[in-house]
């Protein structure tokens, strides 16, 4: 057979284009593997920096609300040991509480009407045990009030690290 026949043969043609396939996709496959790796060590360092990134935040979330949490039990104890100083003289009569009342104008008849500038301002002095029930009603009061600043500062203080976070 002539030679130029065998070169005309696809048979060997064939099998080098099937070997150029075979490395190509080996070659492909080998970039692909490398690039998938790549990837997965991108992403466990994200994964990384996020945790990290949380756990920096909640340290400062829980300093913060520590603070306010000790700031708010000092204010309570401070305004407990005023109120409680105030309600003893309230008991023990060195502390006067009254309120104003309207007095009876002195000789009036029963057909004198006093005009509303008339009419002088009296004071009537309540009980201790009056003056400590009203004092223990303003100072629950303020302690709510003081519990729901507490909470405000708290959201707040939340609110900062949140948004600094996402900045």
């Amino acid at each position: 057979m002539p030679k130029f026949l065998t070169m005309l043969d696809p048979r060997p043609w064939i099998a080098l284009a099937v070997v150029a396939a075979v490395l190509f996709c080996i070659v492909k496959y080998k970039d692909a593997i490398n690039e998938t790796t790549k990837l997965k060590a991108q992403i466990s360092q994200d994964q990384a920096e996020a945790t990290a990134n949380t756990l920096e935040n909640e340290r400062l979330m829980s300093r913060s609300l520590a603070a306010i949490a000790s700031n708010h039990q000092k204010e309570m104890q401070d305004e407990k040991d005023k109120q409680d100083k105030f309600i003893s003289g309230v008991r023990n009569g060195t502390v006067r509480l009254s309120i104003p009342v309207k007095a009876c104008p002195a000789g009036a008849g029963a057909n004198t009407a006093p005009g509303p500038g008339d009419i002088p301002e009296a004071r009537a002095e309540l009980t201790p045990a009056a003056g400590s029930a009203l004092a223990a009603i303003a100072t629950d009061g303020d302690n709510a009030i003081r519990q729901l600043n507490a909470c405000i500062d708290s959201y707040q203080a939340i609110r900062t690290v949140i948004n600094v976070q996402t900045k």
